[in-house]
């Protein structure tokens, strides 16, 4: 990644998204740690000059302002002509928020609705906060496994994209199948299921790129459960910004790296205390000290898991001898070294059995009418050994016998003689 990417930060249209907020403190030492050159937009979108300046601009929400139309168009033809927006909506879309943003986004095919989305089942605390782990491949969504979108208003993308070949839309985030919504009709606000709802877009228009979506709450430092370090928002985030800032095909592919959080922690101090450049330039010489290292680093790493298998084997086997785990004989090995069970050992067997598995087993079986009983006997033969497990079991079925769970042909017969007194 080139080490001079200069992203301006919208200052000029009463945004929320601001680089001093304490309540953004991770997002802003993300953007210092990784290398960008930031800038804040003070004067609105009125050169198209300076704004050239910026490899990328981040635009969240105004509040109570509008963008007029010298900006909208200027930002436009920022875009055509090789530019790149993070587009940041909020719940309501344009209504609550008493602004004029989808008439800029509309440009690009798509509009944030009047709404606030909401999941009955997949959600974190809260179902305005959706969780959400189906994500379509994209360079944006690359070992992005979950993300959470809090208070999001959806995104409507427009019909017209279909005769406009000069812009591709994706839409790369969907809300579950549980998904519900709040929104506002023109009238009032009404509730209805909107399963799969778009709720992020990736953008190629023209020479440039747009990424949007309906919350600003993922870069918040104050939220644990929804923010910038829930889940792999940190991801999602650091992928847009270099998605949209990286030419992919010139460049070759950039990686965003799940780094443990004390790993973090630990490399950042380093980077701060032995004044190194960004992360990439610790992780290039991480990286060349493993390769330069790598069949004694890998031996080692071998020799650890070697010892841990072994140990796990040693904890299995003893757990085994344990629980006396054995192969069953076959059936008819069975019944040459099992004697005949008599009626009066059924008591035996089966408190044995309901003293291992914590169950009950009924010793007798209700008949409604005598004749039934009558019938059963008359069914039975004169020598139960002369039927199979099978007959057996069908037998047991058929007149509601209530067996122990893997139950012998041996152990079958002296249930049947028992609750039938046969000697």
């Amino acid at each position: 990644m080139r080490n001079d990417i200069a992203i301006g930060l919208d200052y000029s249209h009463n945004n929320m998204l601001m680089l001093e907020a304490s309540s953004y403190a991770d997002f802003t030492q993300f953007l210092f740690n990784s290398g960008y050159k930031l800038g804040k937009i003070e004067a609105g979108f009125y050169s198209s000059e300076k704004l050239g300046n910026y490899d990328a601009v981040i635009m969240s929400t105004p509040k109570n302002v509008n963008l007029s139309p010298e900006e909208l168009d200027i930002l436009e033809q920022y875009v055509k002509n090789g530019g790149s927006l993070l587009i940041i909506g909020a719940r309501g879309g344009d209504y609550l928020n008493r602004t004029n943003l989808n008439e800029l986004t509309s440009k690009f095919g798509f509009e944030f609705a009047p709404d606030e989305i909401y999941d009955s089942v997949t959600y974190v605390n809260l179902q305005k906060r959706p969780l959400l782990q189906k994500l379509k491949p994209h360079f944006i969504t690359e070992q992005v496994r979950k993300i959470v979108l809090s208070n999001p208003c959806s995104i409507e993308v427009l019909d017209f994209l279909e005769d406009e070949k000069d812009i591709k839309i994706e839409p790369l985030v969907k809300g579950g199948i549980n998904c519900w919504r709040k929104k506002f009709d023109g009238d009032e606000w009404v509730e209805e299921d909107c399963p799969k709802i778009d709720l992020m877009v990736a953008v190629e228009y023209f020479k440039g790129k747009v990424v949007a979506f309906g919350t600003l709450s993922i870069f918040s430092s104050l939220g644990r459960e929804y923010g910038f370090s829930a889940f792999d928002n940190d991801i999602f985030l650091a992928n847009i910004l270099r998605w949209l800032t990286t030419n992919i095909e010139m460049e070759g592919k950039a990686l965003t790296i799940d780094l443990q959080l004390d790993l973090f922690h630990w490399a950042d101090s380093i980077i701060s205390k032995e004044d190194w450049e960004n992360f990439s330039d610790l992780i290039n010489i991480s990286l060349k000290y493993f390769k330069d290292n790598y069949n004694s680093i890998m031996k080692e790493i071998k020799k650890i898991r070697g010892e841990r298998l072994e140990k796990k084997k040693e904890h299995l086997e003893a757990i085994k001898k344990a629980l006396e785990v054995q192969e069953k004989p076959e059936e008819e090995e069975l019944l040459e070294i099992i004697p005949e069970r008599k009626k009066e050992d059924l008591e035996g067997i089966i408190g044995a059995i309901e003293e291992l598995t914590g169950e009950k087993y009924e010793r007798s079986i209700d008949f409604e009418e005598e004749e039934e009983k009558k019938k059963a006997l008359a069914e039975l033969p004169e020598d139960l050994n002369g039927w199979t497990v099978k007959d057996l079991k069908k037998f047991c079925t058929e007149y509601n016998i209530e067996l122990p769970p893997n139950a012998r042909k041996a152990d079958i017969i002296s249930v049947i003689k028992y609750i039938f007194e046969i000697d």
